[in-house]
């Protein structure tokens, strides 16, 4: 069971790897990737793809969940219709079901997270310039909160489309809000943990994201899916 369940966390990372090529490339690549926003936000955007397949596997693949109720579905609630990523697969299986993830949800993930992607990179520029003003460390923090929020509602859209991938692009990202914000401590905790997975990219990008990728995504899986529960249970 333990090997299975490394072997399958392996697979899903270097799955990861492959998915967010352009934000890898980026942390290899670039000096300071930090100092290179817009295009470490943009790497990021093309990311959120594969970021929601990796939500997909940890709600339904076997591989992942050690136990399972009667009439459980892999994600450990019931399911009363053809609602696992992995129906028609093996239990040890994962690019099947992986690859009709990525082609069932790129598009509506692309749609659904460009406007919070894109709220974050006006506003970390908006931050970045008005850290030059006299002024400027006043104004700066609240526009990088609201960057940050942003950023998390993206996340809070890819766990969404993870269990209702058939909702429309502006409830996803309403619902996702609405959910970031009220679990607050949670949103919080995941913002901690990906800057940390941030910063072990930039420091060892292949080493970190080939060995802890999917942990540092499970993490922000469980809280935003956490938060959004209500969200699912009344959808």
């Amino acid at each position: 069971m333990i090997a299975g369940f490394l072997f399958g966390a392996l697979r899903l990372n270097a799955a990861l790897m492959l998915g967010a090529l352009p934000l890898v490339l980026l942390c290899v690549l670039a000096a300071n990737p930090l100092s290179a926003t817009p295009a470490l936000i943009l790497a990021l955007y093309l990311a959120m793809p594969i970021i929601t397949v990796g939500f997909c596997v940890f709600r339904d693949a076997p591989v992942f969940h050690v136990s399972q109720g009667p009439g459980d579905g892999p994600g450990g609630e019931a399911q009363d219709g053809p609602h696992s990523w992995w129906d028609g697969c093996s239990e040890q299986e994962m690019l099947r079901p992986m690859l009709r993830v990525l082609r069932t949800t790129a598009p509506k993930v692309l749609r659904s997270t460009a406007l919070p992607m894109a709220a974050t990179l006006v506003l970390v520029v908006d931050a970045q310039w008005v850290l030059e003003q006299s002024w400027g460390l006043m104004a700066a923090p609240a526009l990088l909160i609201a960057a940050l929020l942003s950023l998390m509602m993206a996340f809070g859209v890819c766990a969404l489309v993870s269990d209702r991938a058939d909702a429309g692009p502006l409830v996803l990202a309403r619902t996702a809000g609405y959910a970031m914000l009220r679990s607050f401590p949670l949103t919080l905790l995941s913002l901690l943990v990906l800057g940390i997975g941030l910063l072990g990219l930039i420091w060892q990008p292949i080493l970190c994201w080939a060995l802890a990728s999917s942990l540092v995504l499970y993490v922000v899986w469980a809280n935003t899916r956490w938060s959004i529960k209500p969200a699912l249970r009344t959808s």
